[in-house]
């Protein structure tokens, strides 16, 4: 059952970042505010998975669970969910445009990050709770 779960997340990834990014590249990019607080709050998140991703390969999640507490899942799920949209932003919303600045391409891009954090989310999900 889960691998047809990581079949499906690839095709659902793929739609909903391209949406996305076209609404980012056809609205929001001529929002100078909405586009600086949305690039301010990505770099967050993205900072944030960064802190995430070194935590969870030295330490392991049960270790990384120890260590932060309960909330260390609820904020993993939280990143798993704003990782994708927030590398949008990034990339879309910022002030040069270039080759990595195009919708389709960040669309790709995007959900490409997408199913690592399907499998990343797979493996601590997995380590933390067990195959059930």
């Amino acid at each position: 059952m889960e691998l047809f779960g990581i079949a499906l997340s690839i095709p659902v990834a793929f739609v909903a970042n391209m949406l996305y990014c076209l609404f980012l590249s056809r609205v929001l990019l001529k929002l100078e505010r909405a586009s600086r607080w949305l690039r301010f709050a990505s770099w967050l998140v993205i900072t944030s998975f960064t802190a995430e991703l070194a935590l969870l390969v030295t330490l392991g999640s049960v270790r990384s669970r120890g260590l932060l507490g309960r909330g260390f899942y609820v904020a993993h799920l939280v990143l798993f969910f704003l990782g994708p949209p927030a590398l949008a932003n990034l990339l879309v919303l910022r002030p040069r445009r270039g080759f990595f600045a195009r919708w389709y391409i960040v669309g790709a891009l995007c959900t490409a990050f997408a199913f690592f954090l399907v499998l990343l989310q797979y493996t601590v999900s997995e380590s933390l709770y067990g195959i059930e």
